[in-house]
């Protein structure tokens, strides 16, 4: 089995973070699963070859993926199957995409069916000139002014609006609410460490931060609430594709592909 991650760096002015190129190559054909957690990003998927099946442990539902799909901001960890042989392209949109996105509907642990590129899409130079022809020309400002600034700091225009009125402008535009956008927050504040539980390495509470969990129980129980594993149940779990999603999210990288 071949597995291959490619990534291609977006500028700023794109509207998208990074585009990526997954691939899959086994004889025979297998099913490959893989964990997903949720993060403060949009995904645009395009299955370009083989099948992407999602399911849901809450709920327990399953099902298959559109060709061309958009990931919502999800609360909680959700699998993708993986059908081989598997070519899969992939955008990653920052959260200020929820803010520009023109459709009005963009609920939570969802995905839309969407068309934004060829099927018949050449490579990943060419995928990513389609999705950011897409992602400009399309988008619609939702709100007279931007909600956020950099990270979940809110803008003062959002700042003027009672709290009510602002938990229906989370709402609509990201489709959640400020706590759970936090909740999501909290965890990479976590995850972002590469924290090291071999048996040399400190506690797992010298990791947990004091102003964001009062103590090692809190911290668990929102972790597995959210990941439905205990962090180190997580560390030990399958997770190729996110993986690589978010050592290029937490990294800052150049603008060229590597």
């Amino acid at each position: 089995m071949e597995i291959s991650f490619h990534k291609q760096q977006m500028g700023p002015a794109s509207g998208v973070a990074f585009c990526w190129e997954f691939i899959i190559e086994a004889e025979p054909s297998v099913a490959l699963s893989d964990l997903f957690i949720p993060e403060l990003f949009f995904d645009f998927f395009f299955v370009h070859t083989g099948q992407l099946r999602g399911s849901d442990p809450v709920s327990q539902t399953e099902w298959i993926l559109p060709r061309q799909s958009l990931k919502t901001l999800h609360t909680r960890a959700l699998t993708l199957t993986f059908t081989t042989p598997l070519r899969l392209f992939g955008a990653r949109l920052p959260l200020q995409f929820g803010e520009l996105f023109w459709e009005d509907a963009i609920g939570p642990n969802t995905f839309l069916a969407q068309q934004w590129v060829d099927p018949d899409v050449a490579d990943l130079a060419v995928f990513a000139e389609q999705v950011v022809r897409v992602v400009n020309g399309r988008a619609r400002q939702k709100n007279p002014y931007p909600l956020l600034k950099d990270g979940l700091e809110e803008s003062t225009w959002l700042s003027s609006y009672s709290p009510r009125h602002k938990r229906r402008l989370y709402k609509a535009t990201f489709g959640l609410s400020r706590q759970a956008l936090q909740r999501i927050a909290n965890l990479h504040a976590f995850l972002a460490q590469n924290c090291d539980f071999d048996p040399d390495s400190p506690r797992l509470i010298g990791y947990v931060n004091a102003e964001l969990f009062y103590d090692q129980p809190h911290f668990n129980h929102a972790f597995k609430k959210m990941v439905a594993l205990t962090p180190l149940e997580y560390f030990e779990a399958s997770s190729v594709l996110q993986d690589n999603l978010m050592a290029v999210s937490y990294n800052a990288l150049p603008a060229q592909d590597d």
